[in-house]
């Protein structure tokens, strides 16, 4: 039995090796695939790319354009614009919010989270969220993904969509598992399957070795 024990824990290790937290080629690498990707009625991204800090969607012949940033493996990229009252809710509609939302919902599906209706950050629920005492930055509970304010002007802020590269559900294209052999740029999520991987063979070693004490 303890022979069997451990020959199972010698077949999770190299399996659990891969699992690691993407980095920004990879993430970019999976946005820049996003082609002939109907993301609504009658609303097709024919094709994408990268240049500097934005991503360009053709959409239905027209270029339109998201810009993003990265930093502490987190990336960010702006949506649309709304106002606030005095009471800190918002005034109205959001604004051109469309094209930061299919990114997001993109990235969303490519991920193994699971799906909750009230972490899906579409306008109804973003302004749900702000209306309800937000505090600047608002994270869902597995830490993948989330939403952030930027102050344009005064009551008047750009909405922010986050992407935590080190969440619980990043997005891994299963080709950067089999191919990427070297240890990439990690973040926490590379810290707690190393500690993981220790504890589990620490285990499957004492179990086998362990004297048999009914003897």
């Amino acid at each position: 039995m303890k022979k069997l024990l451990f020959v199972v824990l010698l077949l999770i290790f190299p399996i659990s090796v891969y699992a690691k937290t993407p980095n920004l080629d990879e993430t970019l690498k999976v946005i820049k695939d996003i082609n002939n990707v109907l993301v609504d009625d009658d609303v097709k991204i024919e094709s994408t790319t990268i240049e500097d800090d934005s991503i360009i969607f053709i959409i239905n012949g027209n270029s339109v354009k998201v810009d993003y940033t990265f930093s502490d493996n987190k990336f960010s990229f702006v949506g649309g614009t709304f106002q606030l009252d005095n009471n800190k809710k918002i005034i109205g509609d959001i604004q051109d919010n469309q094209y930061a939302f299919y990114l997001y919902s993109i990235l969303e599906s490519k991920s193994t989270i699971p799906y909750d209706q009230d972490d899906y950050y579409n306008d109804n629920n973003i302004k749900k969220i702000i209306n309800n005492n937000f505090n600047d930055v608002y994270k869902e509970k597995t830490n993948t993904f989330g939403i952030s304010l930027k102050e344009i002007t005064k009551n008047k802020y750009q909405l922010v969509y986050d992407y935590y590269l080190d969440g619980d559900y990043p997005v891994i294209e299963l080709d950067t598992l089999s191919n990427d052999i070297k240890n990439p740029e990690t973040g926490n999520y590379n810290i707690l399957i190393t500690i993981m991987l220790v504890s589990v063979l620490c285990i499957g070693l004492y179990t086998y070795f362990e004297p048999n004490k009914s003897k």
